[in-house]
């Protein structure tokens, strides 16, 4: 569950703070706990709402990578090569600017829609696809810097 946290937020102690919350909040909680869903799946949710409560009370502190240096959108076709284990994924994800990482990790990895993301954050749609958008194009050249390949693209 520390993991998760780190996901969402780089500084240690700060996701320290997030996973205590969470967990305050589920123990209040375990009483609503719905018996025919896993318990993993719903104290993940819990963590993943936490961290974007968190993330929504710090929004000054967020870095949002600017519009301007986004050159060439990312294709939403092309994912990471096999060759990557999570471990791999998630140390370049953690690079990702705060604001820009949020964003990531609840479009690509929990598969929230842009509108939803925009909703969450107090952000404009429009945001939301330009920070996905820079932090893939990041991302590609971070992992092609580590002789990882993008799928769909040419050594």
């Amino acid at each position: 569950m520390f993991n998760l946290c780190l996901i969402y937020e780089n500084d240690r102690d700060k996701a320290k703070d997030i996973l205590q919350e969470s967990f305050i909040k589920i123990f209040k909680n375990i009483r609503s706990f719905d018996s025919t869903c896993k318990i993993k799946v719903w104290m993940k949710k819990i963590i993943a709402n936490t961290a974007i409560d968190y993330f929504r009370k710090n929004l000054n502190e967020a870095r949002f990578i600017p519009i301007e240096s986004i050159v060439h959108p990312a294709s939403s076709e092309e994912s990471v090569s096999s060759g990557m284990n999570a471990d791999d994924i998630l140390s370049q994800v953690s690079r990702l600017p705060k604001g820009a990482r949020m964003i990531f990790q609840l479009h690509a990895i929990e598969g929230y829609s842009h509108k939803e993301i925009a909703r969450m954050l107090n952000i404009s749609e429009g945001t939301s696809k330009s920070q996905i958008s820079r932090a893939k194009q990041l991302l590609r050249q971070w992992i092609g810097g580590n002789n990882y390949r993008i799928i769909g693209q040419e050594k």
